[in-house]
């Protein structure tokens, strides 16, 4: 349905679906939304997976008043820190390390996020400072020449409220020396805020309010 055709009442195969999932009160303000803000909300709320997020917000309901499972620490005897081994074991996991980058079995995750620090450098530019060391690091290791021969990918989940932002403020920064096909960005997903009763919460009259989904968009975009 487009722009000219939202008049009169909301769509009532949505409204019902809406009513299926106690999730109607979307469509309260519609009487006062002009035919595009009307059409913002009807495309917003068409794009939500009602089954799926009825199955999140009646799980998280349950949960609720539950005892919290007790956490303890790791125990001591199943950590093993790098300090704690000898010379010869560092030397074997290093040369183990840069045989695997070198061979291109490593890649590197960023769950993105920065901030100015009194260096002057960004977060994102320490990273990648960081994955070039280790690329020619590597390189040398591995003996092959050139230190183009070894690549780490770098793969960075944003969210829709920064992913914009980020890749231009890569691309204005020339990608801090890497090459633009070795990073790849992918976001993660988003869920509906919700009230304690579990209704959508509204961030507009015409669209209700998100936020980022957590780290599950790390196995959904990789």
């Amino acid at each position: 349905m487009g722009i000219e055709g939202m008049v009169g009442s909301p769509p009532q195969a949505l409204l019902e679906r809406l009513k299926d999932y106690g999730q109607e009160d979307a469509f309260a303000f519609w009487d006062e939304l002009s035919p595009p803000e009307r059409h913002s909300l009807v495309k917003d709320l068409e794009s939500l997976d009602l089954s799926r997020i009825d199955r999140i917000i009646r799980c998280s309901m349950r949960s609720q008043g539950l005892p919290v499972a007790a956490i303890e620490p790791v125990p001591e005897s199943d950590v093993s820190a790098v300090e704690g081994r000898t010379p010869e074991e560092r030397e074997r996991w290093w040369k183990m390390g840069l045989k695997a980058i070198s061979e291109g079995k490593l890649a590197v995750l960023l769950l993105s996020g920065d901030i100015g620090l009194p260096s002057g450098k960004s977060l994102f530019q320490i990273q990648a400072e960081r994955i070039l060391c280790v690329q020619k690091l590597a390189a040398r290791a591995a003996k092959e020449g050139s230190v183009a021969s070894v690549s780490i990918h770098w793969y960075i989940m944003t969210s829709p409220f920064t992913d914009d932002a980020t890749r231009k403020f890569f691309e204005s920064h020339k990608y801090f020396g890497l090459e633009a096909d070795q990073v790849t960005f992918f976001q993660q997903g988003t869920m509906p805020c919700i009230s304690k009763d579990g209704r959508f919460i509204m961030e507009t009259p015409y669209r209700v309010a998100k936020a980022p989904d957590g780290n599950g968009g790390v196995y959904s975009g990789t």
